[in-house]
């Protein structure tokens, strides 16, 4: 079974768009989209925030603006600076530092908050312990609520001449290990092969031309493939069996796609008209996603 994966639109554009700007034609391919929030322009901007840390240690941030808590996804690509300029590690972030908090500003909806394109944290206040102790409340909860059992979130950002857009990509299948009570874990979710899908359940990236797109993962890839198959072959194959999810998958060959990958992030070069399965693995495991690109 496949999942649908869901499809958000920046709202951050690269030009002065009047507020009827949906209409223009990326938005019109976002049917059902969720606008994602973000904290400025789809330049750098950045914020204040208070470092706390959550029961098993795990990094959370507090937008000292607006109380916000936030995840710094894929924090091993940023740049963590100490108050005297010395270079840090994210260990060494303490509870009750203030830091600033660098980035493109685009926070995905989630609670907490998910901000994987921070490229810099910089320690402004030492502060102390008891300086989060507003927050014990929130973390507390947030404890008991984070699921270590969720595979590895993606998101696949592109720019066009009109706007800058991010997909944030669901799985489709996976295999993940994780502690729980001491004792390693681990859960297979199977799924239906990619070419078996129905295009209109996927994210869909709009372009007219070849054009290099980044994902973003919010932990540290090992290994990347990526496969593409040709969309009007995978139809013409679901006309002849009844339904994409009758499709025999053997007489449909995929071809690989070059892709470099480095550490959190990934870049290839997408053209209309292919069907693209990238399988990312992980410490914790293996994810497949899956997304379609249409003019």
């Amino acid at each position: 079974m496949g999942r649908m994966a869901v499809l958000l639109l920046c709202c951050t554009m690269l030009c002065m768009i009047p507020a009827g700007c949906g209409q223009s034609p990326e938005a019109e391919s976002t049917k059902g989209a969720t606008a994602m929030t973000t904290t400025g322009r789809s330049a750098e901007t950045d914020m204040e925030a208070m470092v706390v840390r959550l029961h098993d240690g795990s990094l959370l941030l507090v937008d000292n603006r607006s109380g916000s808590p936030f995840v710094p996804t894929a924090i091993d690509e940023a740049d963590i600076i100490g108050l005297d300029g010395q270079t840090l590690t994210v260990d060494d972030l303490q509870v009750g530092n203030v830091v600033r908090v660098v980035g493109n500003g685009i926070m995905m909806q989630s609670y907490p908050g998910q901000y994987p394109g921070i490229e810099t944290i910089e320690v402004i206040k030492e502060g102390s312990s008891a300086d989060a102790e507003e927050y014990a409340d929130l973390i507390a909860e947030l404890s008991i609520s984070m699921d270590p059992s969720q595979p590895t979130s993606a998101n696949l950002e592109y720019v066009t001449d009109l706007a800058s857009v991010t997909l944030m990509l669901q799985d489709n299948g996976y295999t993940w290990t994780y502690e729980e009570n001491g004792e390693p874990t681990q859960v297979i979710a199977d799924a239906a092969h990619p070419v078996q899908i129905d295009p209109a359940d996927l994210p869909d990236v709009r372009v007219d031309q070849p054009l290099d797109v980044t994902i973003v993962f919010d932990r540290t890839a090992t290994a990347l493939t990526v496969t593409r198959w040709g969309e009007q072959a995978i139809e013409q194959a679901a006309s002849s069996a009844g339904g994409y999810q009758n499709i025999d998958v053997d007489p449909l060959s995929g071809e690989p796609v070059d892709v470099a990958l480095d550490g959190a992030k990934a870049v290839l070069t997408v053209e209309p008209g292919y069907r693209y399965v990238v399988d990312a693995e992980f410490a914790e495991g293996t994810v497949c996603y899956v997304f379609t690109v249409h003019e």
